[in-house]
């Protein structure tokens, strides 16, 4: 996987400020460690089981 095709933490914060979540900074910090890093397990996941993997969870405060 790519460097540029993660997010990079100030384009998370921007997207996590938008979810309506009363997240810390250390919050975003670590939900970003995360999801850059549940992405790059993805990408090595074998063709023949991409089937079964699902991309990561957006979840927003006002659903």
């Amino acid at each position: 996987m790519d460097d540029d095709a993660s997010p990079t933490l100030e384009e998370f914060r921007a997207r996590a400020a938008l979810s309506g979540l009363p997240l810390t900074p250390e919050d975003i910090e670590e939900l970003h460690k995360g999801y850059v890093g549940l992405v790059r397990l993805m990408v090595r996941i074998p063709k023949k089981w991409d089937w079964a993997a699902e991309p990561p969870q957006v979840f927003r405060a006002d659903e």
